[in-house]
């Protein structure tokens, strides 16, 4: 188990000190005015100027309110308790801790009961903690030394799992709208920035002629000369009050048309 307090950086690149300054960043973030955030917490909009400007201290019952109504992360949560006054609440355990030893074994029966088709356990950057049978196979694609990799290294970096996928540039122009939506809701884009790095020099999302968008965009790979489309259904724990649990996703990998069903379950026997 590991207690942190987690200090991050908002979208505009400025760490907030004061507890109106986290207020008044959220606020921004999420595009609310004061009446807004006042109509959706149920306190007047002249209390939320006030805490605002530090004419009002909130007590620990508001941080909590106005943090829900602004659906700020976890991991955002202690910087603005410790900003308003009182001592972090939320603490951030590793998935191997013994205090998360249920929740492995949960995690364990959501990926046996995807088999065979792959599914992972990814964290907020994107690095597999778990895997089942199927998504085993997967990484196995990437080739040696792939479990010490993150899925940006994997996916953007020159090497086998980035040859694999025949339709690269489409599935990074996803995966990027997908880490821009996250980014957007943490208030935080670390993430982001580093897939960004990661991006060959000078790339560019394609360009989709609106009349030819099927159903779905698959992931297409091409593996010993069979190819494999896939879709993907993304997944979390609802309940965590975990910041490093509320960030876990579970990531299950489908056929996207029978061909690679029958395929798949060919390969994993």
């Amino acid at each position: 188990m590991n207690d942190v307090v987690a200090r991050p950086q908002s979208l505009e690149g400025t760490a907030p000190e004061t507890f109106g300054d986290h207020l008044r960043l959220w606020r921004r973030i999420r595009g609310f005015s004061q009446l807004q955030l006042s109509v959706r917490a149920d306190v007047s909009a002249r209390h939320v100027s006030f805490m605002e400007s530090g004419r009002a201290k909130p007590s620990r019952q508001m941080v909590d309110t106005v943090a829900d109504a602004l659906d700020i992360p976890l991991r955002a949560r202690n910087p603005m308790l410790l900003a308003a006054g009182f001592a972090p609440a939320y603490r951030e355990t590793a998935l191997e801790a013994p205090d998360a030893s249920y929740i492995r074994k949960v995690l364990e029966t959501v990926l046996k009961s995807t088999e065979p088709f792959p599914s992972l356990v990814l964290d907020r950057d994107w690095r597999v903690l778990m895997t089942n049978q199927g998504g085993g196979l997967l990484m196995s694609l990437a080739g040696e030394g792939a479990a010490d990799k993150t899925m940006f290294e994997l996916m953007l970096l020159p090497g086998p799992m980035r040859d694999a996928i025949v339709n690269w540039d489409e599935v990074v122009s996803d995966v990027l709208k997908r880490v821009r939506r996250e980014a957007d809701h943490a208030g935080d884009d670390s993430v982001l920035k580093e897939m960004m790095r990661m991006l060959p020099k000078g790339w560019k999302p394609p360009r989709r002629a609106t009349s030819q968008v099927p159903l779905i965009i698959p992931l297409h790979m091409r593996v010993g000369g069979i190819d494999l489309r896939f879709t993907s259904i993304i997944g979390s724990l609802g309940t965590a009050a975990d910041i490093g649990l509320s960030e876990l996703s579970i990531e299950t990998v489908l056929p996207a048309d029978e061909a690679t069903e029958k395929n798949l379950r060919a390969m994993l026997g």
